[in-house]
């Protein structure tokens, strides 16, 4: 830890480096701090030791916030020092005339660590630990076995930039760890750990490079505009690679969860190459490839990590979700040969999830009733993402997905010549649509219910994210689909929410007590406006203002983007909130937080409507 004293001095240096384009600095302490627009580097004299790691990938010089957790110790008994300008050189022994055993060296938007073997030497591996409290940071990359990661991969800060990290010896990796201590009695400080392999014999000169990068769409009508920083920064925040499952996660020492996999295909079809040999698409492709192989995630029936899937259904979201991220790769990467590959595996997620549709009425069927009252006696999950409200039996939300999917595996079928499997998706599909809206439509509240339960009845809470999405996957036509816009449009008003700097809530009015599934309120039970009942929140706003810039309601549409973007410029997306333990990734209304991941990678798929908007000018 930093004493102030300490602060002051490196903050004051900080200050002088940007009167110019960057500067190093010998300190008192005789440490190493290299300071740039675009990074800030300190580190020990003694030892090859990182104290303080910021970034700024914009270069506007935000570095006040270091993520590093104390490294761990390095025998500085081992090591000489010595600082010329823009680097420092560490050796073992007295000898500086060979070459160093690490040598870091900074320019302005990239520095280099090299590290070189000689005949007798034990180098140590040069260690970056970051705290997840303090930044939710993930590396993302090819993971072809353990816990490393193949180069060229993106080391990526939210809030922050990213690093795009080289190496010169191909066949060497990077270490990659990352955990949050979240199980029952655990506990320790969550951490996201990186370890750089040392010179050995095998490799007796390694060269890695940390360049400064953005990664984000440049659409011409965001360029020079400063209300689109959040955006530039943050664009890849949904990706968190998790190295103990080799998936894309919540984040990266947290659950993944089946259910969302299709959000990260979406993101995935408008993000810019990650390096020159991987893609976002390539993240999704290689999290496929563990569910095909039989990995269980939060929504599954025998998912065991953390507190599990507590259910004995599969939620039905779940296989629709896949199947729409297999889909995706195939179609916009034209993979023919994975597709061929691995068709037979998607079909039977396809298969199995249609099998739900028990009573053959085209709509796809959760196990437990969703009727009201039903959610009491043993605790139970229901048939969705939103795992507090007691969506059962026929799902909205659900159907949605579903239908989507089978619409993109009918066309996928096509693309493989295979005929007969193209008409059978095709024809649940229509029946599937032709079944949605007078199953759903509510006349009562002009708008779609969340879901129908075993007895008949609607279960109506003004759900957002079911009417825009029924919208945005095309099953309403645009007049249905403006008129039930207006409808939410007009009762948001009627409710007195304007917060749009908060995101949206997934619900208008207060979810009865009967249709509650966690009865604890904590996680809304009998609390409007906390968590999952009625809760704000980034997750799910981007199919609402979708929505609106597809019926042509642009006006209305910016009016819920701007104020989030301010927001994802501010980072009140994403950690803890001061003199909580609650973190920002949900809110009350008036912005009190409840939220418990510090990082949930949904709240960042409003991104994708900065492409409406291009789309609109």
């Amino acid at each position: 830890m930093h004493s102030r004293r300490h602060f002051i001095q490196q903050s004051s240096l900080a200050g002088l480096a940007f009167l110019a384009p960057a500067k190093w600095f010998p300190t008192r302490e005789g440490q190493f701090t290299y300071v740039s627009p675009y990074f800030k580097l300190e580190l020990a004299a003694s030892a090859p030791q990182l104290l303080y790691f910021s970034t700024d990938s914009l270069g506007k010089g935000m570095l006040d916030t270091n993520p590093l957790l104390p490294q761990q110790p390095v025998n500085a008994h081992l090591y000489t020092s010595r600082i010329r300008k823009n680097k420092i050189s560490y050796y073992t022994g007295a000898n500086q005339q060979t070459a160093p055993a690490w040598e870091i060296q900074c320019d302005k938007k990239s520095f280099t660590l090299q590290t070189a073997w000689k005949e007798g030497s034990s180098i140590a591996a040069f260690d970056l630990s970051f705290s997840q409290r303090l930044n939710h940071c993930t590396l993302l990359g090819a993971m072809p076995g353990g816990q490393q990661v193949q180069f060229p991969c993106v080391l990526h800060f939210p809030g922050m930039g990213s690093f795009r990290i080289h190496c010169n010896q191909p066949d060497v990796t990077l270490a990659y760890d990352a955990y949050r201590f979240h199980g029952p009695n655990e506990k320790g400080e969550p951490y996201v750990r990186l370890s750089l392999a040392a010179a050995s014999a095998n490799h007796p000169h390694i060269t890695y490079r940390f360049e400064s990068i953005t990664i984000f769409p440049d659409l011409p009508g965001i360029r020079q505009d400063a209300r689109f920083d959040g955006f530039r920064r943050n664009y890849i925040n949904i990706f968190q690679l998790n190295p103990r499952i080799r998936s894309l996660a919540n984040n990266s020492a947290s659950d993944a969860c089946a259910f969302t996999m299709y959000l990260y295909a979406e993101m995935a079809r408008k993000t810019p190459a990650l390096t020159d040999q991987l893609t976002a698409m390539d993240l999704v492709r290689n999290s496929l490839e563990q569910y095909l192989a039989g990995m269980k995630a939060y929504g599954q029936v025998g998912y065991k990590g953390g507190y599990g899937w507590q259910s004995e259904f599969d939620s039905c979201d779940s296989a629709p979700s896949l199947i729409m991220s297999a889909c995706y790769y195939i179609l916009d990467t034209k993979d023919h040969t994975w597709a061929s590959r691995h068709y037979e595996g998607i079909k039977a997620w396809a298969m199995a999830m249609i099998a739900t549709d028990h009573n053959k009425d085209g709509l796809i069927e959760y196990g437990h009733s969703g009727n009201a009252g039903s959610w009491t006696g043993s605790f139970k999950r229901p048939a969705n993402w939103w795992d507090t409200i007691g969506f059962g039996h026929d799902d909205a939300y659900s159907n949605i997905l579903v239908y989507r999917a089978t619409t993109l595996l009918a066309t996928v079928a096509a693309q493989l010549n295979n005929k007969a499997d193209e008409a059978f998706f095709n024809v649940f599909a229509g029946k599937l649509k032709a079944a949605f809206y007078p199953a759903f439509y509510n006349a009562a509240t002009g708008v779609l219910a969340g879901w129908r339960s075993k007895d008949g009845q609607l279960h109506d809470y003004y759900f957002l994210f079911v009417n825009s999405m029924a919208v945005t996957y095309d099953l309403v036509d645009a007049e249905a689909g403006k008129r039930m816009m207006q409808v939410l449009l007009q009762k948001m008003k009627a409710v007195g929410y304007t917060r749009f700097d908060l995101g949206l809530p997934g619900n208008l009015v207060p979810i009865a007590d009967a249709d509650y599934t966690h009865h604890d309120p904590r996680w809304g039970y009998q609390r409007f406006q906390v968590y999952e009942n009625g809760g704000a929140t980034g997750c799910y706003a981007y199919f609402t203002i979708h929505a609106l810039f597809k019926l042509g309601m642009r006006s209305e549409a910016e009016a819920i983007l701007f104020p989030m973007l301010e927001n994802y410029t501010q980072n009140h997306f994403q950690g803890p909130c001061a003199g909580s333990e609650m973190t920002r990734d949900w809110k009350t209304w008036s912005g009190e937080c409840w939220g418990y991941e510090g990082f949930l990678v949904d709240n960042y798929l409003p991104f994708l409507a900065v492409h409406d908007r291009e789309h609109a000018l």
